[in-house]
């Protein structure tokens, strides 16, 4: 867990500079049609929120901080 907390901005921040990949990987998991569900292991939410996920679990307060504040998060 340690890795995370230490790296959680720049965690968030390779999606942002790999955007093919993130969006490629966002289309193969939305087939799997888990709107209104809830995410574990979500992390800064990058995934969740353009999915649908209303809630989300993960044990790193570093990475919750950075999800968007309209995800219900439980560390």
């Amino acid at each position: 867990m340690e890795v995370f907390r230490a790296r959680a901005l720049d965690y968030d921040a390779w999606y942002g500079r790999h955007l093919a990949l993130y969006k490629s990987e966002l289309l193969a998991v939305a087939q799997l049609d888990c709107g209104g569900g809830v995410e574990v292991g979500v992390g800064t939410g990058r995934f969740a929120e353009p999915l649908g996920l209303r809630a989300g679990v993960d044990p790193v307060r570093e990475m919750l901080k950075l999800a968007p504040r309209g995800l219900d998060l439980v560390e």
